[in-house]
């Protein structure tokens, strides 16, 4: 139950500071409004902006981004194991 409350009161709490930020940001009130209820949503694509990029450069960022975390993924398995067999070892010396 007091696990609920602490939550209740974080998300309050969040809309509070979220209303706060909002009242107090360098906008005008109309700027705000138009923003949060009647703001365009069509998205246009300006030559030579990152949505210009041509998909298959997309793609190979993806492959290269799954490699990295591939490498990083098995260093730190590895520096996991490592640190486990010191701490083995160590406990056994006691």
């Amino acid at each position: 139950m007091a696990k609920h409350r602490r939550c209740g009161l974080f998300l309050l709490g969040a809309g509070m500071g979220a209303a706060v930020g909002m009242l107090l940001a360098p906008k005008s009130g109309k700027d705000i409004r138009r923003e949060l209820f009647g703001g365009s949503m069509d998205v246009t694509v300006e030559p030579g902006t990152d949505a210009d990029i041509p998909r298959t450069q997309d793609e190979s960022s993806q492959e290269d981004l799954k490699a990295r975390i591939e490498e990083t993924s098995a260093r730190l398995k590895a520096e996991i194991e490592t640190q486990q067999e010191e701490d083995g070892e160590a406990g056994g010396e006691e």
